[in-house]
């Protein structure tokens, strides 16, 4: 038996020293022969560097910067990117925009404005007339008595740029006398030639006369006819039997006077019913020979026509092509390429003044916001303790007021105080409202991000290594925890800015901020403003719409992309 079991143990012995020996050294070189481990010669051995002694090699490239290698990282973000390219552009409009553009040189205490202007739509100018594509036309479609009003004015610029169809509609009802037929007309109406001609004062004979000069200098002509209005109503109630002061002649006065008929003057004969009587505002005008419309000029007693009209007082009243009167007053053509707003100022050139003084508000009130929350969040969040409890409860009652409510109560009292907007005028007391109310709670977020920052950053390792090695209180704050917690607060500082800007044009188009008086605009004024013509004029919204919209989706990219970039842990990575 004991014969057996060293048997068995020699046999596993010699077994794993087969296992352990048998490894061996493959060759493909034809010559070679295979070993077992233990077996190789030595001379099958050499040594790789036998000639030239070994060290560290120095690093050929250049070391990158914190700030490069993050906006390194930034570059690869394309959305970012496109959404900082954009923000640019909409910054270098608001720049450029009130230097170029002839109206902001008008001098105005309210900037540049024209009633008769007012509620055009978008133009390019002369090179788009009549294209139907942004030059300042719509598609309407109007009766025979309207067309005939607008198919012809003694202005140049013709009312109807483009004439589309006319159709024949036939309305039948169930009773016969509600049936209606009439000729229904389809035109894009210019609505800078809606203006037409119009009468104004001309205080002395000398601006008439300048003004017959120009006319003869540029080969245009301003100057128009005068129509006599109360002349025609007096012969029209004479003639139809009625009293000047009659419903028939109040109907007149007004179809003459309020828009759209105000562009030119014509002899009308109002519409009568199936019993003889006038129908209450409603008329067809009067159709010559020619088939044009017939005009009341005045006349004087030697028939006539008079260009100027002498009031008694000194002044005189001129009838005017008001687009052709508009250049000679100006320098240059009536064009919004934006349109105009509801009391004839430019969308475009507000809009550029809007969009600069919304970007200096919301950078101006975010980076005082961002130096007062960081060096109070630095000291509460390093320090803690006791001080950290005391700062942090400081904040907790600072918070609860809502900012609209600061506001409110800043633009009331800072509005009537008579010296204080005596002294900084009304755009001083407006911006010094908007500095009060967000920077009262504003720098509470960057606090509270800055506070947290350092609770996570001041424990680490190398944090303490630093302080063992005897690094002061500011070296630590500012070399080694700023710089991690950078990626977080400079998003933060980033994102406060379309926060301001959406809280002053909410602000804004609320009413609590009113900027009529102040001779400056802002977006959510503009907002305001164009909310009352969204039926009748939705161009005076949607612009400003789209730049506010394009704003706050634009620096919310942009401080996502600069997040990543500014981590520190990404640093020196590879997407």
């Amino acid at each position: 038996m004991k014969k057996l079991f060293t048997n068995i143990k020699n046999f596993f012995k010699k077994l794993f020293k087969k296992e352990v020996n048998t490894e061996v050294v493959q060759s493909t070189h034809p010559v070679r022969k295979q070993y077992e481990l233990n077996d190789i010669p030595q001379e099958l051995f050499s040594l790789a560097h036998q000639d030239e002694s070994i060290h560290d090699t120095k690093f050929e490239t250049k070391p990158v910067s914190f700030i490069k290698d993050a906006m390194h990282r930034f570059a690869k973000n394309k959305a970012s990117v496109v959404a900082a390219i954009l923000i640019a552009i909409i910054s270098l409009f608001a720049i450029i925009e009130p230097i170029v553009d002839p109206k902001n040189k008008v001098q105005s205490s309210l900037g540049f404005q024209d009633t008769y202007y007012s509620e055009v739509l978008p133009s390019l100018g002369d090179a788009t007339r009549g294209s139907g594509f942004w030059d300042g036309s719509k598609k309407v479609e109007v009766r025979q008595d309207q067309y005939d009003f607008m198919r012809f004015t003694d202005a140049k610029r013709p009312i109807i740029s483009k004439f589309i169809k006319k159709e024949h509609i036939v309305v039948d009802s169930k009773f016969v006398h509600l049936r209606e037929e009439y000729d229904l007309y389809t035109v894009r109406q210019d609505s800078y030639a809606m203006v037409g001609c119009q009468n104004i004062n001309a205080q002395t004979q000398e601006q008439i006369d300048a003004i017959k000069q120009y006319e003869i200098e540029k080969g245009v002509t301003i100057l128009k006819p005068i129509v006599d209005v109360e002349g025609y109503i007096n012969r029209f109630a004479s003639e139809n039997g009625l009293s000047v002061t009659s419903t028939i002649v109040n109907n007149l006065k007004l179809i003459y006077n309020n828009r759209p008929y105000n562009y030119a003057y014509y002899e009308i004969v109002p519409k009568k019913n199936d019993n003889g009587d006038f129908i209450s505002g409603t008329a067809q005008v009067v159709i010559d020979e020619n088939d044009n419309c017939v005009p009341i000029y005045l006349q004087d007693s030697n028939g006539d026509l008079v260009y100027q009209k002498d009031d008694g007082n000194g002044t005189y009243t001129i009838r005017v092509d008001y687009y052709e009167y508009f250049t000679y007053m100006h320098g240059f053509e009536p064009a919004y390429i934006f349109g105009a707003t509801g009391n004839g100022q430019d969308i475009c050139l507000k809009l550029a003044k809007g969009i600069r003084f919304s970007l200096m508000l919301g950078i101006g009130i975010s980076l005082i916001n961002f130096i007062i929350g960081l060096v109070y969040g630095a000291i509460s969040g390093y320090y803690g303790g006791v001080a950290d409890l005391i700062m942090e409860r400081v904040t907790d009652i600072i918070s609860t007021i809502p900012t609209i409510i600061i506001m409110t109560v800043c633009s009331i009292q800072f509005t009537n105080n008579v010296s204080l907007k005596a002294s900084i005028g009304a755009t001083g007391v407006l911006i010094l409202s908007f500095l009060v109310a967000f920077v009262y709670n504003g720098w509470v977020g960057v606090a509270s991000t800055t506070r947290m920052q350092f609770y996570r950053f001041k424990g680490q390792e190398y944090v303490l290594a630093s302080r063992t090695l005897g690094a002061k209180d500011g070296r630590l704050i500012f070399k080694h925890i700023l710089p991690n917690a950078a990626g977080t607060l400079v998003t933060s500082c980033v994102l406060m800015v379309p926060s301001v800007i959406f809280s002053e044009s909410s602000l804004s188009f609320l009413g609590i901020v009113d900027f009529t008086f102040s001779g400056i605009s802002s977006v959510g004024a503009l907002l305001d403003e164009g909310q009352k013509y969204l039926s009748s004029a939705p161009h005076m919204v949607l612009f400003p719409a789209i730049v506010i919209s394009i704003l706050m989706i634009s620096f919310n990219l942009l401080g996502n992309g600069l997040r990543d970039a500014f981590n520190t842990s990404l640093r020196g990575s590879e997407d």
